[in-house]
């Protein structure tokens, strides 16, 4: 897309004084186009005017700005079960001692790291399971009830 006036122009002042001349378009439905002003790629706009910066673009200069947030890093996992801050007293395998979430030093290595039981796992039921889970339900209160009178 660049010619050989372009590439000096680009060479000799950088690249932000670069401004090559935009062309834009009304096609026959009546939809606007202009160029972005880094790829030269044709974009859609509501209106011709000013410039424009297509999304790939804008993507690629954060990642040249902002590094850090381009590529995050995976969580590392503590080791602890999950709710562990909720429970009224945890152990950790370290020895770390936790009042509801807060840690006490004082009382590290002092008792025995706490055994946590994993929820067990339910079935996910169909529909007809569920209506015939109900429907037994409802039995056993009418049950409940006649045997009560």
């Amino acid at each position: 897309m660049a010619t050989k006036k372009d590439i000096k122009l680009i060479k000799k002042n950088g690249f932000k004084s670069f401004k090559p001349d935009r062309c834009s378009y009304t096609d026959e439905d009546g939809q606007h186009w202009l160029q972005c002003k880094f790829c030269c790629e044709y974009q859609k706009v509501d209106n011709l005017g000013g410039a424009i910066t297509c999304s790939g673009c804008v993507i690629k200069i954060d990642i040249i700005n902002y590094p850090e947030t381009a590529f995050k890093k995976q969580k590392v996992s503590t080791g602890r079960p999950p709710g562990w801050h909720f429970m009224n007293e945890f152990v950790d395998k370290d020895g770390n001692v936790f009042h509801k979430g807060k840690e006490q030093p004082k009382l590290k290595g002092t008792l025995k790291p706490t055994k946590v039981k994993q929820p067990k796992k339910r079935k996910k039921l169909r529909a007809n399971q569920k209506l015939q889970r109900d429907i037994n339900k409802r039995k056993k209160r009418k049950k409940a009830r006649r045997g009560k009178k």
